[in-house]
């Protein structure tokens, strides 16, 4: 009866939730006053005339059209409000620098001069949705720990920001130190809120800093040894800053997110399994972290490659559609993520070796309270 009553219950948190979270997408979505920088328009067009304005076929037979879209306008918020205009949309069906409208569509419009220029669609509402149902699914799944869950997240997201504010700040300046320092606020404060301050945690803790800071030195020594040769930092999406300090600072993150991942399973498991059997020898131990690791390992890096891979694919296929090598489009879009996977693969590797090794710690405390009773 007791598993029956929490499990109602966590249908009905999760319910109000899910509650809230409608009442609150469906008021973002009609949302017009709270946006200082823009004015909200809805597109009243029932059919919106959309016609061809020429073909398009470039030098290696790739096809595309240039289409026009008349769009009435009505403004739903600023010193224009009420009032209709027409405004021109130039687009291209593959979209991939162009957008097209649908009618009914609400959108953000910046007006100079009573012209209005339409800037982006206005998809703040999907993010709430999006942040809704992720609680929802958390409620269900994680019952009260999801709170500790969206607490870290939260937390996480803050001290993110803090952390680009200061880089900002630092124009910079120090920005392996900056997000190494980052790596260790971060895992520390997640497990702490999610695990609590415990034996548990620390060790986690220490599993985790040891497997990102390991796997990094080793890579970097290895990358200053061969001389960063066939490494195009240039290729990134970098404007502002130094391409290989923000090329390292994106490793440092990127290590972290696994290794705090596996170290947490292979950990909590070990942390069970001393607690249940009594007669548990350190080398049982050392064999069951190294068979967690090994069914751990092969997933997630195979997670790592697939969120790389999908990442990549829309600029692969762009430079291969343009008639580049295998080689040359390897280079300029695929090499940088390739060499933070293979390091991120390291760090899991190496972390399979360190939360065995702290696990050992819980045997030694478990000793020593034998001892202590005796």
């Amino acid at each position: 009866m007791i598993k029956l009553k929490k499990v109602k219950w966590r249908y009905w948190i999760a319910l109000i939730i899910a509650i809230i979270g409608l009442i609150l997408t469906t008021c973002t979505y009609f949302a017009t006053a709270i946006y200082s920088k823009d004015d909200v328009a809805v597109i009243t067009d029932h059919t919106i005339k959309d016609t061809l304005v020429q073909k398009n076929r470039d030098v290696y037979n790739n096809h595309d059209e240039t289409r026009k879209q008349i769009l009435h306008l009505k403004i739903l918020s600023g010193k224009y409000r009420g009032r209709t205009f027409i405004a021109p949309n130039i687009y291209y069906p593959s979209q991939m620098v162009t957008q097209k409208y649908r009618a009914g569509q609400r959108v953000f419009v910046s007006i100079r001069s009573g012209d209005p220029a339409i800037k982006n669609p206005k998809r703040d509402w999907v993010l709430v949705l999006a942040l809704t149902v992720t609680i929802v699914l958390m409620v269900l799944v994680a019952g009260r720990e999801s709170l500790g869950l969206v607490v870290s997240m939260a937390l996480s997201w803050l001290l993110f920001y803090l952390v680009i504010i200061c880089d900002v700040k630092l124009n910079g300046s120090y920005i392996i130190l900056l997000f190494g320092l980052a790596d260790v606020v971060f895992s520390f404060f997640s497990l702490l809120i999610v695990q609590g301050l415990n034996r548990k945690m620390l060790a986690t803790w220490l599993a985790t800093l040891l497997g990102v800071f390991v796997s990094f030195a080793l890579c970097y020594l290895i990358m200053h040894v061969t001389g960063e040769s066939e490494i195009k930092y240039e290729t990134g999406d970098y404007a502002t800053q130094d391409p290989r300090g923000l090329f390292l600072a994106q490793t440092l993150l990127g290590i972290l997110g696994a290794v705090m991942d596996e170290a947490t399973d292979i950990i909590s498991s070990l942390y069970e399994l001393v607690q249940t059997k009594k007669d548990l020898t350190a080398k049982q131990m050392i064999v069951s972290g190294r068979t967690m690791g090994q069914e751990i390992m092969g997933p997630l890096i195979n997670v790592l490659v697939l969120i790389f891979m999908s990442e990549a694919l829309p600029m692969t296929i762009i430079y291969l559609r343009d008639n580049n090598s295998l080689s040359s489009a390897f280079g300029f879009t695929l090499s940088l993520g390739v060499t933070q996977s293979v390091i991120s693969a390291i760090g899991i590797v190496l972390t399979v070796v360190f939360a065995t090794g702290c696990s050992l710690l819980f045997l030694e405390d478990k000793k020593w309270k034998a001892r202590a009773d005796k």
